[in-house]
């Protein structure tokens, strides 16, 4: 019996691998380029709790919501609010900042503000 990576199923593949095949798929890849700011925004928030030593549940705290709340955001699956961006900063100690990009990719002028 062949096994599954020699038929060709997933086992032996890595996720980037797997990522690379499934973004032929125009539909994935309209999927993964719609939440891939999210999952950065959620790398960012799951290092910067990391290095503070918070859990999700103090990190809640000092924003005033839920540990649900912090698990979405850190599922890298769901938009977060400028609002919410605003409690991040404050709860880390810094400052959530947004604004637009203009001109060239490499290059762009960028207006900005902290929230």
């Amino acid at each position: 019996m062949a096994s599954a990576a020699a038929r060709g199923g997933l086992v032996g593949r890595s996720v980037a691998e797997d990522i690379k095949e499934s973004l032929k798929d125009p539909e994935f890849r309209a999927e993964y380029e719609r939440l891939a700011p999210y999952e950065e925004l959620a790398r960012i928030v799951i290092m910067r709790r990391a290095a503070l030593g918070l859990t999700q549940a103090e990190l809640a705290a000092r924003m005033g919501t839920t540990a649900s709340a912090i698990s979405r955001i850190e599922s890298g699956q769901h938009a977060t609010s400028a609002r919410t961006l605003k409690k991040l900063g404050d709860a880390f100690g810094g400052r959530a900042v947004v604004g637009f990009e203009f001109g060239p990719v490499k290059g762009p002028e960028r207006e900005l503000v902290a929230l």
